[in-house]
């Protein structure tokens, strides 16, 4: 039973670090109520939709992803984001018209936002002064 808490733990930190970039680059983001379902979640920006599933373990939900894009509406994206991968799951994601990456991939995307947000204000400062 502590092995199952911990897996969930885990994938509940993992997704409170995938939903915050998310949030840093201003998406709308709606996790999951589905509670056995707690790595996934749906963001939306404008006009742009995706859905995010995000897993320590890609070979557990390659039968999920199946079934999401059959279910998924043609104008929003499937993204999987897991802790890696190899070079026949990029290949498959590809041919499968969704996009795989990993957290680390995700981590930095959110660490350049940030870091262009504060050359920004930064540069803003020295104007008005």
């Amino acid at each position: 039973m502590a092995k199952i808490a911990n897996s969930k733990k885990i994938i509940k930190g993992f997704i409170t670090q995938c939903t915050m970039v998310f949030k840093s680059y201003d998406y709308h983001v709606v996790e999951s109520k589905n509670k056995s379902n707690l790595w996934h979640f749906s963001v939306s920006k404008d006009d742009k939709k995706y859905v995010v599933y995000c897993t320590n373990s890609l070979d557990k939900v390659q039968g999920i992803i199946k079934i999401a894009l059959k279910k998924l509406p043609t104008d929003t994206k499937l993204v999987v984001i897991c802790d890696n991968f190899s070079q026949e799951d990029r290949t498959k994601a590809d041919s499968n018209s969704y996009t795989i990456t990993d957290l680390g991939t995700i981590k930095k995307y959110g660490v350049d936002l940030l870091e262009a947000k504060q050359r920004e204000t930064l540069a803003r400062t020295r104007r008005a002064a």
